[in-house]
């Protein structure tokens, strides 16, 4: 395999063990990281609210997650949840 396919799935088994931290346990608010705040995003993408997403980043500040600051963290996580 060639160092990208390895890079590549290191990545997805990361956002694999993410999924099922958030499946076995409730997140503590106080705890919000940007990954929690991905995995959410992502799951609201696959059912396709991109547009949903987009103008919840906006509503904070940003055009992409990692705009978003640190101290929104809970409020656009608990927005995420809700769409």
């Amino acid at each position: 395999m060639s160092e990208l396919h390895l890079a590549l799935a290191e990545e997805l088994e990361k956002l694999a063990a993410g999924y099922r931290a958030i499946a076995k346990r409730k997140t503590n608010l106080e705890n919000i990281n940007i990954q929690d705040i991905s995995i959410i995003l992502n799951e609201k993408i696959n059912k396709g609210q991109i547009s949903e997403i987009k103008a919840l980043l906006k509503k904070y500040g940003a055009e992409k997650l990692a705009e978003v600051q640190i101290e929104d963290y809970e409020a656009i996580f608990k927005e995420a949840k809700k769409l």
